[in-house]
């Protein structure tokens, strides 16, 4: 039961999202990309700074990523040094020194139900083992903390393994500003570094968004607004969808009585839609009208928004800036955007930089 709680959890803290996916990585790192069946990494110019000789490799976090060679997996540095062989079934990502690893877990390979949690621990930038596998769940440390699941008991711990406080949970949305969503049941709550929970109002439902900027938008009754650190609505709610606020402002799904139609397919079909994304600031006020089909949020002064398989950016005032022929495009991140060009079987992918200039790609090959 425990396994099909967790599984639905993740369902509901990830599933819903529907803002543009596959953002670059972290500013400073480096980029993963694939050239005849192997993978090396470029920098934010696309120099190749990692030759291509890895059967797999996943993004740098805190200087060190994942690579596989010949079905075991390693961590290399950003010189393409290989540092140690992590020899895990579940491996996380770095973060504040440490990574959580898994031995035992099994999932049903049809749907990725957790049908045996195995054990948790967390090892250093060495693979070095510094809090032992006894979890049951774990997962990546933030602002000094990280969830576990231990006998039964939900809680978080420090980098001593230290239960700090306990509380039920399936997963958590990770402490952003202080406070962390926790995912129970079906049911997120609010907390803050004390274990204080932060008391939503009746009608509350579940989200899958953290605390940024002071605020976290909040479902209730069916509708979408803003709550601040103290439980109280700062934004009533009025949206069909609210994401995340950036650079001060944050992108809203509102529901149009007029249908966008797209150009007809080369099949002869037809798509449109009337829910719409704009940006509201930290008043509410709608300050870029709804008009675009999927919109990633603020970055590095622009933001990607995507109509009928046509992507561009946007400042903040709302101004079209036109960088390619795209049909996809997420938000700069690093001084780079990943975006894709031509649709279905025909769909290539790569690196541009904020004047549009290609720095990878495109190339049909997948990331």
């Amino acid at each position: 039961m425990k396994a099909y709680q967790r599984c639905l959890a993740v369902t509901l803290l990830l599933g819903a999202a529907t803002m543009c996916a596959a953002q670059p990585q972290p500013a400073g790192e480096l980029w993963s990309v694939q050239k005849n069946g192997k993978y090396g990494f470029i920098d934010h110019t696309g120099k190749v700074v990692i030759p291509f000789q890895f059967d797999r490799a996943y993004g740098f976090y805190e200087g060190l990523a994942q690579v596989i060679k010949k079905n075991r997996t390693y961590f290399i540095d950003t010189t393409g040094r290989t540092l140690f062989e992590a020899p895990y079934d579940v491996i996380g990502n770095f973060s504040e020194g440490v990574c959580a690893v898994n031995i035992g877990e099994k999932r049903n390979p049809n749907i990725g139900l957790v049908m045996e949690p195995g054990k948790w621990g967390y090892i250093d930038k060495t693979g070095k083992m510094v809090i032992p596998m006894k979890f049951t769940h774990a997962e990546e440390f933030s602002e000094g903390l990280a969830a576990i699941e231990i006998g039964g008991q939900g809680g978080f711990i420090d980098h001593n393994a230290k239960v700090v406080f306990e509380v039920p949970l399936d997963v958590t949305l990770h402490f952003h500003e202080g406070i962390v969503g926790v995912l129970y049941r079906g049911s997120l709550a609010y907390f803050d570094r004390t274990g204080k929970k932060i008391s939503p109002p009746l009608g509350y439902g579940p989200n899958n968004h953290s605390f940024s900027e002071g605020l976290v938008p909040v479902e209730i009754k069916g509708k979408t607004g803003f709550m601040d650190r103290t439980g109280k609505i700062v934004i009533e709610p009025q949206f069909v969808q609210a994401e995340d606020f950036s650079q001060g402002l944050a992108a809203v799904r509102v529901h149009s009585e007029e249908t966008t139609w797209c150009p007809p397919e080369p099949s002869g079909s037809r798509k449109g839609f009337t829910n719409k994304w704009g940006f509201i600031d930290k008043t509410g006020k709608i300050v870029i009208p709804p008009q675009y089909e999927s919109v990633d949020n603020f970055s590095e002064g622009l933001a990607a928004v995507n109509n009928c398989n046509e992507a561009f950016f946007i400042d903040p005032a709302g101004k079209k800036i036109v960088l390619g022929n795209f049909t996809f495009a997420s938000s700069f991140l690093g001084g780079i955007s990943r975006v894709n060009v031509g649709m279905n079987r025909d769909t290539q992918w790569g690196y541009i930089d904020r004047t549009g200039k290609w720095i990878w790609g495109p190339t049909a090959e997948d990331k």
